[in-house]
């Protein structure tokens, strides 16, 4: 929508009225969800990742104190999803950190 007390020769300001349309200004409540929403998230995959953690160390003690109570591929099982969390998580800090880097250096 283009409001024609703001044209100036070549220069036209538009108006935007729909949240699709580029340059929409968000309001700062919008922003903080989307912040507290992110941390939230990265919370819960990490507490995830914790959890796989401390039920392959459960089930390996298990395995160690009473054999006959624990099948081994449920232990191994356990074992490499635990493994797998943590590498990729892992390679997301390491990744994150790089690009922080990068940022930095482009000063």
């Amino acid at each position: 929508m283009i409001n024609p007390a703001d044209a100036q020769g070549d220069i036209v300001k538009l108006v935007t009225t729909n949240t699709k349309h580029f340059g929409f200004k968000k309001s700062v409540k919008e922003d903080d969800n989307f912040i507290s929403d992110f941390a939230k998230s990265l919370k819960d995959a990490l507490s995830k990742v914790n959890n796989l953690q401390n039920k392959s160390d459960e089930l390996t003690r298990a395995l160690a104190v009473n054999p006959d109570s624990v099948d081994i591929h449920d232990v191994t099982i356990a074992a490499e999803k635990a493994r797998l969390s943590l590498t990729l998580t892992k390679s997301i800090v390491d990744r994150i950190t790089q690009a922080y880097r990068e940022l930095i250096n482009m000063r």
